[in-house]
This record gives structure tokens, sequence and C-alpha cells, in this order.
């Protein structure tokens, strides 16, 4: 096996593989990569059992074919303190050979057949979205994932994948983020309320596909998820149980006062009020009134951050989380207009014109 490549594609290559490569010590060969050259390509594939990547370089001059197992730390470190512009990558009497310019390294390496076979994307049923929409899906929903509740459930986000749709729903009991979308459905492909992924999975998403201009496939089959673009293939096992009947937790907004707001001077407010919030008093309270929003905190000191509204209804307040509020906050577009529908007492339900709603329960 021998090959040359650009160094700058490899990297950002491996360090994916790398995300994934196993802590535990669960078998050494999965504290590695795995890495195959056919066809005039470049494989690298990488594993912890509950997570997998494959990934492909085409860019590639390949003078042999073959595979082997990369030592993960060694190639790291390699890539890292390299300046050159091409590594010629071989496999010579069973050891690893790395050529960088003028420096020279050889490892061993371990058996390519104990590696587990991670597959292709070949299913015919699956849903297709715009990378740009996945990732505001993801973001807009794994911030308010429960990771510290005994209730396994709530420690990924929900897919949703039905006809022409794509819904993404987490919660941790005390508020639900959820993001509507749209989406192609092919092969009869469709999931509901059963697809929960795990926050690791969706950390490898958002940084794998963070610039890709294609649309990704997802298909939902045998208790695990698949996301694939043309060189990009990510696999994650689901969280197992069922996710709550989120649905059921989304407030009536007929019942509701209706007030608008820009993100941006919700935000801003929120900020200059925060920081005063303590343990033994939390929270900013959101007073609506005519023509006004004012935001006040109690704590280390006072605080009163006024703001216009449109709104001439009986005055309203309530109590929120400031860090809840900030949470979803930071993950919109400070322009966007932002609805929110209120009640004494109740749970404050946000929504934008692009299919996001933050459920967000009041502090006492």
């Amino acid at each position: 096996m021998k090959l040359t490549c650009n160094r700058d594609k490899f990297s950002t290559l491996f360090s994916l593989a790398a995300a994934v490569v196993s802590a535990k010590d669960i078998k050494a060969v999965l504290q590695n990569v795995k890495m195959t050259v056919k066809s005039n390509k470049l494989i690298l594939d990488a594993t912890d059992m509950d997570n997998s990547i494959r990934l492909v370089l085409d860019e590639v001059d390949i003078l042999d074919e073959g595979e082997t197992i990369l030592p993960t730390r060694m190639m790291k470190n390699v890539i890292q303190e390299s300046n050159a512009d091409i590594l010629e990558i071989s496999l010579e009497d069973e050891k690893l050979t790395v050529r960088a310019g003028n420096a020279f390294y050889q490892f061993p390496t371990q058996p390519v057949e104990e590696f587990p076979e991670i597959p292709p994307f070949e299913s015919d049923a699956y849903h297709e979205v715009q990378g740009k929409v996945l990732l505001d899906h993801i973001r807009r929903t794994s911030f308010a994932i429960d990771l510290e509740n005994s209730k396994y459930t709530l420690s990924g986000v929900l897919f949703e994948l039905t006809e022409g749709r794509i819904a993404t729903v987490s919660t941790d009991g005390r508020r639900l983020a959820n993001q509507e979308g749209v989406a192609t459905a092919y092969g009869g492909h469709f999931s509901e309320n059963s697809a929960i992924v795990p926050l690791k999975a969706l950390n490898l998403v958002e940084k794998a596909f963070g610039q890709t201009a294609e649309p990704v496939k997802i298909a939902i089959e045998e208790g695990k998820i698949t996301f694939a673009t043309s060189n990009i293939t990510i696999s994650a096992r689901l969280v197992e149980g069922r996710f709550p009947r989120w649905k059921n937790i989304l407030p009536n907004k007929l019942e509701r006062t209706k007030v608008d707001i820009a993100v941006s001077a919700l935000y801003q407010c929120v900020r200059q009020t925060a920081f005063l919030a303590t343990d033994s008093q939390p929270g900013v309270i959101l007073h609506f009134e005519a023509g006004q929003l004012e935001i006040t905190a109690t704590g280390e000191g006072n605080s009163a951050v006024p703001t216009p509204i449109s709104y001439d209804s009986e005055p309203i307040e309530v109590k929120l989380d400031p860090h809840y509020l900030s949470d979803f906050l930071r993950c919109l577009p400070s322009e966007a207009i932002l609805s929110i529908y209120l009640k004494e007492k109740q749970s404050v339900l946000f929504e934008t014109n692009d299919g996001y709603s933050y459920v967000l329960m009041p502090l006492a």
C-alpha cells in the first residue's frame, strides 16, 4: 500500500475520524483509524461501537492499493507538527511509514482484520434535507437535552421524519425546543416518536457537515440512524426508550396573549440583567405593559432594563430562568422577530416564522 495526498485535506478528514475513536478500553484496534486505499479513493473508518464514521477522499495519488490501521495519537502529532504540503503514506514490512517533507516516521500497526466492517450508505429509503437546515435543527434543539436526569429518553434529540417534513425535539422537563422543516422522503421512509439521537452523534454531524453544500440523506432503521453525503457517512446507535408525548406540552396559542419582539432587543435586555441573578434569588422578571417590556432582576443588587414593544393588553409578568432564555436566543438570527404567547403563571411559548418553537416553564 502506498499513496500521496494533500496534508490539509487529509488532516480535515482524519480529525473527524479521530473524534469518533473510542476512549474506552473496549478493544485496542478501536482506538485507531482504519485506512483503505482502492479504486482511486482513500477511505477512513472509525467507530466506538455506538457511533461510526466513513470518510472518502478522492484527490489522492495511489501507487499501490491496500489497507492498514493508523495509530490515532501518532498520526495526529505528525499532521499537527508537519508543515509539508504533501504526505506520503505507505505500508512497508508490516510497519506504517509516513514521509512529510524531509521528516520520516515509522510506526507499528495492528491487524486490519480485527477492525469491524463499516459499510457505505446504500439504503433506498431515506429523507433528504439541505445541510444548513439539518444544522439549524441540531443547533436549535441539542442544548435542551437532559444529560443528568435518570429518564434516559431525555438524553438525546428526537428526530421525526414524515412525508415532506423533518421535526427535531428536545426537553429536560423544564423547557422544550422544537424545530420544524422541509425534507423529501424517498422509498416510503417514515419515523415518528421513536428515533432519539444521542448528543455525541449530533456534535459529530454538526462538525462533519458544517461546510457541506450537498443535501444530507437521513435513514432510520434497526435501532440506528445514518446521515450521509457523497463522501461522509455517520451512523449512530439510537437512545433506547420512548420520547414523551411532546405535542401535549405545546401551549394552546388561542388562550394566550401574543407579543412580538426582535430577538436582538430581547437578548440584549436579558444579558443586561441576567448577571444580577443569584442561586438564592434566581430568575429575571419580564413585565409586559402598554408599549413596553421591562426586565428586572434582584440579587447582587437591582436592575431594570426597558425596551419599547407594540403591546396594548392587560399587564402580565412572568419570572424565567435567564440562562434558559439565553440558550435559545443565541441560536436565532438577531434580526428575527419572535412571537411570545403569554398567560399568567403558565408556561411561555416563543415562536419564530421559520418553524421554531420553545416552551419555557416559569419560576415560582
